[in-house]
């Protein structure tokens, strides 16, 4: 393989390393601050409808097509080593972020319509309770999206070793 072609694959590769990483750094700081279960429904409300309308809803918007984008790239330039460990953890890491939206597109997006629609300052006792049980669902929620992402992290940070290592044997 050519030096430009290996250069520019490793390139790519630690691009989505870096996107990847700061994906799953978010869940985990997410569960190092759990700041979620420390509040009351009513104050979970207030603050996911800034979390969700400032920062989640507009970053993931490109930040998930980003990251999709920069995984098939990746392993359609790895189709041809088949084989490779590089292309089975790039599938592995790619399958747990699939799962991660597809959990994310079930259960939270949900939750984030179900609180946006919420008249925050006219809540009756129903919806106090139904918004109750969303942040504990939420907050679950965030606990099984930090397994997946750092499952898909964890895979992908294993690469650039493995690739050293075949580099290294074909010299």
């Amino acid at each position: 393989m050519s030096f430009l072609l290996y250069s520019f694959k490793n390139i790519l590769l630690y691009l989505l390393l870096l996107v990847v990483g700061l994906y799953a750094g978010m869940h985990f700081f997410h569960e190092m601050c759990p700041v979620e279960t420390q509040l009351t429904p009513l104050e979970y409300g207030r603050y996911w409808k800034i979390v969700d309308g400032t920062f989640m809803h507009r970053r993931m918007g490109v930040m998930g097509p980003l990251m999709i984008g920069l995984f098939v790239v990746n392993i359609a330039l790895h189709l041809k080593n088949w084989e490779s460990p590089t292309l089975l953890l790039l599938l592995l890491s790619f399958i747990m972020f699939l799962v991660d939206v597809g959990f994310t597109l079930t259960q939270q997006l949900p939750i984030n319509a179900f609180i946006n629609q919420l008249d925050l300052a006219h809540l009756t006792p129903k919806s106090m309770t139904e918004l109750a049980r969303a942040q504990t669902t939420s907050i679950s929620n965030f606990q099984n999206r930090l397994v997946l992402a750092l499952v898909s992290f964890a895979s992908l940070s294993i690469i650039p070793f493995n690739q050293k290592a075949a580099y290294r044997t074909e010299i």
